[in-house]
């Protein structure tokens, strides 16, 4: 997770060293705020993770994410292909309280909101084994707040240009394009699956400081786990584990902004089966699981519903 340390501080104090006008103090800023609220966008709108409580550096430079996926695959006559909408909707809340650059301990909190539509098809292309191909649209909206005690001064231009960047509301258009192929056998009633997947974003800037116009990442997971048969049943609706552990790997402007280019999750998934009770649902589970990488770690939770 980006740093915002170090990815609003740096810039900002070479760009005081050089002595360079106020357009290019908020210019400097508002490339990597834009680039920092990009890469909250993809662990508020993806399930990369779930919803959780992560720290970044240390406990005083932490997010929280909130966010509901759902994905619909529809019926049809042929056992090949089938097509699929999926979508989330996310939040996410971004805090930093120990930022000494101004001489006091400032605060940064950057709220985004993520709307996810998208859909695609699936193949099956060999016995268990199946590809999927997609798009998606992602809409968000971003609240940026710089607390301080020490009130910004407007007639100072760094001052001016924190209260810009900082103090802001932004609009972001993004698009993603999946690709994902896996492979789900059933032996003696258990189902052992391996998948990968790798997921490309491009978010076009729209903002008269910024220098950059698009910012573009790329996400990759490889995941693999198990999915037992019923363990036991709660009042009569059969109970099943999964057990799974995925490596996610990170390029482009993400990379950048985080400093670091891969993280590790591990989890599990308690599975119940509820099409008796509601025809509708198949499947209600709760998912519990641990993130760990470079400046990054978390324990999350998640619910989710198969139809």
């Amino acid at each position: 997770m980006p740093n915002l340390k170090k990815l609003t501080l740096l810039p900002l104090l070479s760009t005081l060293i050089l002595s360079q006008v106020h357009a290019d103090i908020i210019g400097e800023l508002e490339n990597t705020y834009v680039k920092a609220v990009n890469s909250i966008l993809f662990f508020t709108s993806e399930d990369i993770i779930s919803s959780g409580s992560y720290e970044f550096t240390d406990e005083d430079e932490t997010l929280d994410t909130r966010f509901f996926p759902l994905t619909y695959h529809f019926d049809n006559d042929s056992d090949f292909y089938n097509f699929y909408v999926n979508g989330s909707v996310g939040y996410s809340k971004y805090k930093d309280k120990d930022i000494h650059f101004r001489g006091v301990p400032d605060e940064i909190k950057i709220k985004t909101y993520a709307l996810k539509l998208g859909g695609g098809i699936r193949m099956n292309i060999l016995e268990d084994t199946d590809i999927m191909v997609g798009a998606s649209y992602i809409y968000s909206k971003v609240n940026g707040d710089y607390r301080t005690p020490k009130p910004l001064n407007t007639s100072d231009p760094v001052d001016r240009a924190l209260d810009y960047v900082f103090n802001s509301e932004h609009d972001f258009n993004t698009y993603e394009f999946v690709a994902s192929m896996g492979y789900h056998p059933t032996i003696n009633e258990y189902e052992p699956y391996i998948r990968g997947d790798i997921r490309y974003f491009d978010t076009k800037i729209d903002d008269p400081y910024a220098t950059v116009s698009d910012i573009s990442s790329t996400l990759s997971k490889l995941k693999a786990g198990i999915i037992t048969p019923a363990v036991t049943d709660v009042v009569g609706m059969p109970l099943r584990l999964e057990f799974y552990a995925s490596e996610v790997f990170i390029g482009g402007d993400m990379n950048e902004a985080m400093d670091t280019d891969n993280f590790f999750v591990a989890g599990t998934t308690f599975h119940l089966g509820t099409s008796s009770i509601v025809k509708q649902i198949s499947d209600v589970s709760f998912d519990v699981n641990i993130v760990r990488g470079n400046n990054l770690t978390g324990f999350n939770f998640g619910f989710g519903f198969s139809f």
